[in-house]
């Protein structure tokens, strides 16, 4: 590992370990303020009480700085799944719509403006693949992926292994990884075609069952091409998500 990698993995740790559970569980206090007033404080503490457990119990899984932060983020997702579920009478779907909506907004705009700013280059497509290349240590040795030469096109990144889809799995709770699947839009959608005559697109997910992860950025001429998500289809049960995938292959 080189000195940036070493420094992206201990900022990636910082955020991904108190910066964004800290944001995320802002953004599910405020639901409870509405929906739970009385067991609002109860809840809280008790999302932060599992969520230390469950770091320490899954803390094997983390092989660098962070891989340190992405087990406290995934414990606080997971703690605060476990939590919140018999609010919704064990209703998983709603609970995870709930977790996803929390952890939508959760560093939304820094992100949002640096790739608006990317599109904004003479060639976005080499500068977002630029950029890309440059911050592979924030993911470290537990979200293992790869992106092409920047000759290649589309700009296509790929991720063959990810810590937080052992951890759920572990947990018997494979789709509460999409929780952490539903931050990257942030990114997908800050990429506008009308600006930059580029879209995104994520056409595989290891949350869902997929062999890899796959992200794509490409060119278009059309100013309305907006991304295209696979998490869309994480409620979609296996037999029409399959005929789904097929009707989608050119």
């Amino acid at each position: 590992m080189g000195a940036r990698d070493a420094v992206l993995g201990a900022e990636s740790r910082f955020f991904m370990g108190r910066v964004m559970p800290r944001d995320f569980l802002g953004s599910i206090d405020e639901y409870l303020v509405r929906a739970a007033p009385e067991q609002r404080a109860g809840m809280i503490d008790a999302i932060q009480a599992r969520a230390k457990e469950l770091a320490e119990v899954d803390a094997d899984l983390a092989v660098d700085a962070a891989g340190t932060g992405a087990v406290a983020l995934g414990a606080v997702v997971l703690a605060s799944f476990e939590t919140l579920l018999p609010l919704f009478d064990g209703d998983e779907r709603r609970t995870i719509l709930l977790l996803q909506h929390a952890m939508g907004p959760v560093l939304r705009r820094p992100y949002e403006l640096v790739f608006e700013r990317l599109g904004r280059k003479d060639h976005p497509l080499d500068a977002i693949q630029k950029a890309c290349s440059g911050n592979k240590g924030m993911y470290g040795a537990g979200l293992g992926h790869r992106l092409p030469a920047a000759t290649v096109r589309p700009l296509e990144m790929t991720v063959h292994r990810c810590l937080w889809r052992d951890l759920f799995t572990r947990h018997d709770v494979p789709l509460v990884n999409t929780v952490l699947c539903a931050w990257d839009t942030n990114w997908m959608r800050a990429i506008d075609p009308a600006v930059s005559g580029l879209r995104a697109e994520r056409t595989e997910l290891l949350s869902l069952g997929d062999g890899r992860c796959r992200f794509a950025v490409e060119e278009t001429d059309d100013p309305l091409h907006g991304y295209t998500d696979a998490l869309d289809r994480r409620f979609v049960e296996a037999p029409e998500r399959d005929a789904r995938q097929d009707a989608s292959q050119p």
